[in-house]
């Protein structure tokens, strides 16, 4: 009766463990049930074993075996069966005397084997998948993404992505690779990366689908490295490969903003293939793009009749922490957050104030000094009558070396934000982890009641999502800087609704200047065609860095310029607010000063093209092309650029791409220097100086209309990447 008890409770218990591991299997997430799988080899399924021992025991001890003989004797046996080794020799009378016995014993026996085989077939299949997805990801014809990197930042771009074929690539460990198995991530192991960019430049070769490649490996040396390996097999490759490797491939690389003049020289020798990505420049364009600084104010600062801020007016940005995600959201700030309040004249500059508080001393900073203070430190010492009238520094800042432990810090963020009742505040908080950066809010939200105060908006830069940020969500704070969503994402990356509507406006201007300046251009299919290709290719292959991102800033601001007249833009398939129909909306921003387009009567790609005279009326319509001259002005100087001489302006020359000379107009990006860098004035005389060199009308050389253009073709803008125009309901 004992030996027949012992066995019973012995399949009680195995029988308990395969219930348990059937559960496991079918009820725990990939990663977390092939861990499961594989706790053989972790001695996680040990209870198997250790339940053959008391069932061995008995065994011996019903062959006559002494306790301790008999007790030794099983455990030698489970040593042998961890092993597989099968015995039987030493309990078989038992198993013959008690069928129940010997029927336990061939059920452990056969739970060892699944064990065993489990185990193996897990990692057979890790091998086989692996191998599977890296012929995938070089051998199929779908389109493609690489990762160079293994790091979370990378594995969110390829969880992003589920339109390619991905792989990760790098010396990937057999640790590495388990973690990137559980969760079904393809990958390439190579201890050097020039034979996946050799595999990959094959692959174009052979393949006419799309490349991408995202070079992000934490390292800034190993990623210039990559790049620099990138260039050297396109500058060796045919012209057939090359022109295939432009249009088909495209290489972004991640990098630290404190070398990049570095990644600026990669990006130049590129060939049109290898684009620079600043996170903390994402990071701020997004902040912009969603909360323009007009967003948060209404009648009491903003007169929507002309779109100018009211004169007693003074809006101040408190920046507390000045590292490289405040110091990139400033210099973009400065860039887009424009604004005009009227002068005697035309509208005048209404500068933003920025407070910036830090323990260092934040304004002695290499990047700051070779771009923003650039134009403050070379122009203070010209001679007026050399130049074209100097447009002003486009902000005022005032740095406090304060740490946010130091008594004096709220009592100075008091005295900036009380100081008159209609003044708009801005807090950005970014100067510790996440969770520091909440609390500080927190605390500000509590100063916020203490002091009374209805026009201080909060924002607050968190890496990921915390729980901790509904409530503060409820109090009216702005969270920013979501990494996984605003950065390491696919879309963000290749390219998101501002960097269209940079290249639409890019293609428009070419095309416009074509049909403009053109002696009887038709204007048919093939010509637009024809105008697309070149603009793109002049893109990507002979704007540089500066210019692109001149035009991606000029459609960041705008959200902004419709903020100021009461108006927005949101997906076109919203439905809570309907949307402005063409005629409404020229209506509303350009009153009757109306774009011309009779004199062309010409569409392309469903916009008309617009006819400028001479002859800018005094209008709301004006007001707007002032503030974009301004925005502009103030994104050069945010750059670094410096304005060109009257001498410059007029005589400099350079040699075309035709190898004959032309006049550069003072226009020099390497010296990072331009002839419009000038008030809105400036340019009429600008026109002038040009006119008179080139023996030509000045309506042919006028860059002032280039001001009014985000605006007359907002709405074509906005419809073509399917958003739509909407009123403020606030004010409507």
């Amino acid at each position: 009766m004992v030996f027949r008890f012992v066995s019973i409770l012995c399949f009680a218990v195995l029988i308990l463990e395969l219930l348990i591991v059937l559960v496991n299997i079918f009820m725990k997430k990939r990663a977390h049930r092939i861990a499961f799988l594989r706790s053989f080899k972790r001695g996680k399924c040990a209870i198997i074993f250790l339940t053959a021992v008391p069932l061995y025991f008995i065994g011996y001890l019903y062959a006559g075996k002494g306790f301790l003989n008999a007790f030794f004797g099983a455990v030698g046996d489970i040593i042998n069966l961890v092993v597989l080794k099968y015995n039987i020799t030493n309990i078989e009378k038992l198993m013959q005397a008690d069928a129940f016995y010997g029927f336990t014993i061939y059920f452990c026996f056969v739970l060892v084997t699944l064990n065993a085989l489990v185990f193996t077939i897990s990692l057979t299949n890790q091998y086989l998948w692996c191998a599977f997805q890296a012929f995938r990801a070089t051998m199929t014809r779908k389109d493609k993404l690489f990762l160079f990197g293994n790091n979370p930042e990378n594995i969110s771009i390829y969880l992003s992505d589920h339109k390619r074929n991905k792989v990760i690539v790098d010396d990937i460990s057999g640790k590495e690779s388990e973690q990137l198995y559980m969760r079904r991530i393809a990958f390439l192991s190579s201890h050097t990366y020039d034979s996946v960019i050799r595999r990959i430049f094959k692959l174009v070769k052979k393949f006419d689908r799309e490349y991408i490649l995202v070079v992000n490996t934490g390292d800034d040396e190993k990623n210039i490295l990559i790049c620099e390996t990138i260039i050297d097999h396109i500058r060796s490759a045919s012209e057939d490969l090359q022109k295939r490797l432009f249009l088909k491939t495209k290489v972004f690389v991640f990098g630290d903003p404190r070398y990049d003049t570095i990644y600026g020289d990669v990006v130049s020798d590129g060939f049109g293939c290898i684009h620079y990505v600043n996170k903390y420049q994402k990071i701020a364009m997004d902040f912009i793009d969603r909360y323009p600084l007009s967003k948060f104010m209404d009648e009491e600062q903003i007169d929507y009749t002309t779109s100018l801020i009211r004169e007693n007016v003074d809006i101040n940005v408190l920046l507390i922490g000045f590292g490289k995600t405040n110091q990139q959201l400033f210099l973009t700030s400065v860039a887009n957050n424009q604004f005009l309040t009227q002068g005697n004249g035309d509208p005048v500059l209404k500068k933003v104030k920025y407070h910036i508080f830090d323990k260092d001393a934040a304004e002695n900073n290499k990047n700051l000094n070779h771009n923003y203070y650039r134009y403050q430190q070379e122009c203070s010492d010209l001679k007026a009558e050399d130049y074209l009238p100097l447009p002003t520094q486009p902000a005022e800042e005032t740095y406090y070396r304060l740490d946010i432990n130091d008594c004096a810090f709220y009592r100075q963020i008091r005295t900036v934000v009380t100081r008159r009742e209609h003044d708009a505040n801005f807090v950005v908080i970014a100067f510790g982890t996440d969770l520091e950066n909440i609390d500080m809010a927190q605390k500000l939200v509590e100063k916020r009641e203490e002091w009374n105060l209805k026009n201080l908006v909060i924002f607050v830069k968190v890496r990921v999502w915390h729980k901790e940020q509904t409530l503060l969500e409820e109090s009216g704070c702005y969270f920013i800087g979501n990494e996984r969503d605003v950065v390491y994402h696919i879309d963000k990356i290749t390219g998101d609704k501002i960097y269209r509507m940079a290249q639409m406006r890019n293609e428009v201007y070419d095309l416009e200047y074509g049909i403009t300046h053109g002696d009887g251009v038709e204007v048919n299919d093939e010509y637009i065609k024809k105008n697309h290709d070149q603009s793109y290719r002049n893109w990507y292959m002979r704007k540089s860095q500066l210019e692109r991102e001149s035009s991606l800033y000029c459609c960041l601001s705008l959200r902004s310029k419709l903020n100021l007249m009461g108006l927005d833009y949101c997906e076109a398939t919203e439905t809570e607010s309907p949307g402005l129909s063409e005629e409404e909306y020229l209506r509303h921003y350009a009153g009757t000063d109306l774009p011309d387009t009779g004199k062309y009567s010409v569409t392309a790609n469903g916009k008309p093209i617009i006819s400028y005279s001479l002859d800018f009326a005094e209008s709301r319509r004006r007001n707007m092309a002032i503030h974009e001259h301004q925005r502009w002005n103030s994104f050069m100087i945010s750059k670094g650029m410096i304005p060109a001489s009257r001498l410059q302006i007029r005589d400099e020359e350079t040699v075309g791409t035709d190898g004959k000379p032309r006049h550069t107009n003072g226009k020099n990006y390497a010296v990072r220097r331009h002839g419009n860098l000038t008030t809105f004035d400036g340019l009429v005389e600008f026109r002038k100086i040009v006119a008179e060199r080139d023996k030509c009308s000045e309506e042919s050389v006028d860059v002032i209309k280039y001001d009014y253009q985000l605006l007359d073709d907002a709405y074509w803008l906005l419809t073509a990447n399917g958003y739509k125009i909407i009123r403020n309901t606030k004010l409507f």
